[in-house]
């Protein structure tokens, strides 16, 4: 009698489930089956950094036909749009797909720049992992501008040193920009002063950083920091400034 039960409720249960896939495989057949209402194109990026924007992804959706009158959602190869729109020099990352109501929805996150970096006279934008991608056309909040950097290893080493002085007391709102010489030595230029800075290999920074900040206290306090025009921290317990006149 049990067993019976158990057959029966067993039965019941594979009966269920194939008609749950039966629904949602005519589900998805009627939803293919419409005609295009239309589409939707959400870019997740800071107000500081547009670097695109939706008519510049016309030309490539035109070329699936999202603007024709009568076209069916089936004849849309969606995972293709997808794989387009993440090659796009601006884009970190998409996602397409349709609705019930026949609108195909575009989801992209674009790129972010870190920086600007300089090499052989041409200028890209540089992201968090230390790769590079184009300058957009479009306006872009200011970034340090990073030269002599000409490989992976060293802009990583470029972009710790800029998370870290962006933190720092001694560099408020961090630097502007960071040379490297052909022996790897940096020069900085900090955010709220107009000067130079002689940092020397990069490592121990906060040694450096606490130099600079103690020189910076004592000049405030002698009301010459506006004097100020280089400032040499390559030494080992010391400072070396230079003052303009």
């Amino acid at each position: 009698m049990r067993a019976s039960k158990l057959l029966i409720t067993l039965l019941t249960w594979l009966l269920v489930s194939l008609g749950m896939i039966w629904a949602f495989g005519k589900s998805t057949d009627l939803r293919t089956n419409r005609l295009l209402n239309g589409h939707q194109i959400s870019i997740h990026q800071p107000k500081n950094q547009i670097f695109i924007i939706p008519s510049d992804l016309y030309s490539t959706l035109d070329s699936f036909n999202l603007f024709d009158d009568s076209v069916l959602l089936e004849e849309i190869n969606i995972r293709l749009l997808e794989e387009i729109l993440r090659k796009h020099r601006h884009i970190e990352d998409a996602e397409v797909f349709s609705t019930w109501e026949g609108t195909l929805k575009i989801n992209l996150i674009q790129k972010l720049a870190i920086a600007r970096i300089i090499n052989n006279k041409k200028m890209n934008y540089l992201d968090k992992n230390g790769d590079l991608f184009p300058l957009s056309d479009h306006s872009s909040d200011k970034l340090p501008v990073l030269t002599g950097f000409e490989d992976l290893s060293s802009r990583l080493e470029a972009l710790n040193l800029l998370e870290n002085a962006i933190k720092h007391e001694a560099f408020p709102n961090g630097v502007t920009s960071i040379h490297r010489d052909k022996n790897g030595c940096y020069t900085l230029n900090p955010e709220w002063h107009n000067h130079q800075i002689l940092w020397g290999k990069p490592g121990l920074f906060d040694d450096k950083a606490h130099k600079a900040h103690a020189t910076y206290a004592f000049l405030l306090q002698n009301d010459i920091i506006d004097k100020l025009s280089k400032l040499d921290l390559r030494f080992k317990g010391q400072v070396v400034y230079k003052l303009k006149n």
